[in-house]
């Protein structure tokens, strides 16, 4: 049974991800969205705790059967906190990649137009906040296709940096910051 949440996502998934999208050199916003939802493969939970729920949905990812797990709250906790989570979660379970959604996030800001050009609005009175699971593996292979094909080149630098190569570094790396690639450099030089 669906979520009121899930209903939502569902809506908002038909009308702005996966029609053909103006910034984006007419590709949808998610190109795979639609597959997704038609094949099965997104569960939609609903929590009042959103820490302790997706830490659980993270440690029983494999066994779930889904290529996407969304948790949703109205529970909502402070955007930075949240933040801070969430990227504690993707060191924890390297290979997962979790990403959040906050309202107080301001994809405005951030030039995400893809995402806030369209007239789409929720049936959702009260805002919510949510995390995505998704295999790494999974998401880094979809993402290189969609590179092919010129989807990020409307891309803001520091978002592609953030959503595209670091989830490629920790693919191909683990969870490695710029600066310990420069601590391994420097090392590397000391044996030379």
């Amino acid at each position: 049974m669906d979520t009121k949440i899930e209903t939502d996502l569902r809506s908002w998934s038909r009308e702005v991800l996966e029609v053909p999208n103006q910034h984006l050199g007419g590709l949808p916003a998610c190109p795979y969205a639609k597959q997704a939802w038609v094949e099965n493969k997104v569960r939609v939970v609903e929590t009042a705790n959103i820490y302790a729920d997706t830490l659980e949905l993270c440690t029983s990812f494999s066994t779930i059967g889904k290529e996407l797990v969304v948790l949703a709250s109205y529970a909502l906790p402070e955007l930075s906190v949240f933040s801070g989570y969430v990227a504690q979660l993707n060191k924890v379970f390297p290979a997962l990649h979790c990403m959040e959604f906050h309202p107080d996030y301001g994809a405005e800001d951030a030039e995400l137009d893809f995402l806030v050009d369209n007239d789409w609005e929720s049936d959702v009175d009260d805002p919510y906040c949510m995390v995505f699971i998704q295999d790494l593996e999974l998401v880094v292979r979809a993402s290189d296709k969609l590179k092919r094909l010129g989807y990020y080149e409307s891309y803001p630098k520091a978002e592609y940096e953030q959503l595209v190569i670091n989830r490629k570094r920790r693919l191909a790396d683990g969870y490695e910051t710029p600066c310990d690639e420069e601590a391994r450099s420097n090392e590397a030089r000391r044996y030379r």
